[in-house]
């Protein structure tokens, strides 16, 4: 049991910076500053900025409309990669 303990606590990920993260990846990937993604989602700058710092998590209405922006799939934006960084 103490195995499966230490590998889930190991495991564990910061969702919402790992998200925050993978939506300022991709935001740079289409070429877009976070002024510009931030009005075509109809939410202030401030707000895109703390999603991407991981201090607040988007609400899942939010994430699709992110997701269709970015042109890339929900998932792909909870996605841990090794060269995320």
């Amino acid at each position: 049991m103490n195995a499966i303990i230490t590998f889930m606590e190991e495991t564990e990920l910061d969702i919402p910076a790992l998200f925050g993260k993978n939506v300022q990846k991709y935001r740079k990937m289409a070429g877009l500053t976070q002024s510009e993604l931030s009005k075509r989602l109809e939410i202030t700058q401030k707000h895109l900025s703390i999603i991407e710092t991981g201090t607040q998590f988007a609400s899942a209405n939010l994430i699709a409309r992110i997701s269709k922006e970015l042109n890339v799939a929900p998932a792909a934006l909870q996605q841990a990669f090794r060269r995320n960084k």
